[in-house]
């Protein structure tokens, strides 16, 4: 009989975060923040995946703090806690967490950066 791993991760948007920045810059400028914060998390989980295919860990770990900053700019708590968790990964040379804690960010990225859009997260 053969187990397999589930991952049941959530995106953890915060929404509280997300109608500051929606009350403090009005819909046209948030979007416009938000969608830039996105399109560049979106290519630094890329980069991340192809310094770790290099070996790159100075990459990763600037990349992954870069991360963790827009993640807290704009209400994306778990991108921030996993970036900051990839980044003490580097710096302590665990190569074996590393690979986990990357994983679980790109997981996290994707469902973090698709939940961004979702409704129930607007309340303003």
């Amino acid at each position: 009989m053969t187990s397999v791993l589930k991952f049941d991760e959530s995106a953890g948007v915060d929404a509280d975060r997300l109608a500051q920045i929606y009350s403090c810059y009005g819909d046209r400028e948030a979007d416009r923040l938000i969608c830039d914060a996105m399109e560049d998390l979106a290519l630094a989980l890329a980069r991340i995946a192809r310094a770790n295919a290099c070996g790159d860990l100075a990459a990763i770990d600037r990349l992954a703090s870069a991360m963790a900053a827009q993640g807290s700019q704009i209400g994306l708590p778990k991108i921030e806690k996993v970036a900051t968790d990839v980044v003490r990964c580097v710096r302590v040379g665990d190569q074996t967490a590393l690979q986990a804690v990357l994983a679980r960010l790109s997981r996290v990225g994707d469902l973090s950066l698709s939940a961004v859009w979702d409704p129930r997260y607007h309340t303003v």
